[in-house]
């Protein structure tokens, strides 16, 4: 039987993880939930303010199709897919900008067959 747990549980878990150095699939192992799971209730939560422990609150003043974005001292940027997936992107603009069109048109179907994001 599945087991369900709260939202506090996994804001807990989330920042007990980032504050661990284990890995996430080394820290869902010890307290024996799926890591797909963990990385499920992180993308969930990232929206809320206390939601990723150590992270700026971001604007929900959506313009368009883009969220505002600040890097700062950081080497790369993670994009957390609604599938769970977490993309690894390096702060170059270029890179960036053509990671986020190829998810965009996925999104809107543009994609060839067979692509898939998730």
């Amino acid at each position: 039987m599945r087991r369900r747990y709260s939202r506090e549980q996994w804001l807990g878990w989330i920042a007990e993880q980032a504050s661990s150095g284990l890995t996430i699939a080394r820290f869902c192992e010890s307290i024996g939930v799926p890591e797909n799971s963990f990385y499920r209730w992180r993308a969930k939560l990232a929206g809320e303010p206390t939601g990723r422990p150590g992270a700026a609150a971001t604007s929900t003043d959506h313009h368009g199709d883009f969220v505002p974005l600040s890097i700062i001292g950081s080497t790369s940027v993670e994009i957390d897919l609604p599938c769970g997936a977490v993309v690894r992107v390096p702060t170059d603009d270029a890179m960036i900008r053509q990671v986020l069109t190829v998810l965009m048109e996925s999104d809107r179907g543009d994609q060839r067959p067979g692509d898939s994001v998730c």
